[in-house]
């Protein structure tokens, strides 16, 4: 939260409240004057603002969802490589009894 002294009492901002001056002040042709009054801010805690706003924006349109995962080392792929195929075998074998005790119980 952006904390403003005023008049010797800190005002704590909330991110919404924050992103509602920012978007205030943003708007084309904005008394931004009077808007940070009414907030009771100083011009220094615009500034900051909006350096947050654009940290956050670059930060989260930075993120890459599809970027390639980290390698795996040979010896731990091969490992789970072999549990993949016992657990397949023993996945067979269960369904071979299943269908066997199926037909006896028909």
């Amino acid at each position: 939260m952006t904390m403003q002294e005023v008049n010797g009492r800190k005002i704590k901002l909330s991110p919404e409240k924050k992103f509602q001056i920012y978007q205030e002040c943003s708007a084309p042709n904005a008394p931004i004057g009077e808007i940070l009054r009414r907030h009771g801010l100083y011009p220094n805690a615009l500034a900051q603002i909006r350096s947050q706003a654009e940290a956050g924006a670059l930060k989260e349109l930075g993120k890459n969802r599809y970027k390639k995962k980290a390698p795996v080392a040979y010896e731990q792929y091969a490992k789970l490589l072999e549990e993949k195929q016992a657990q397949e075998s023993a996945l067979a074998q269960l369904t071979q009894e299943y269908l066997l005790l199926k037909k006896r119980v028909n």
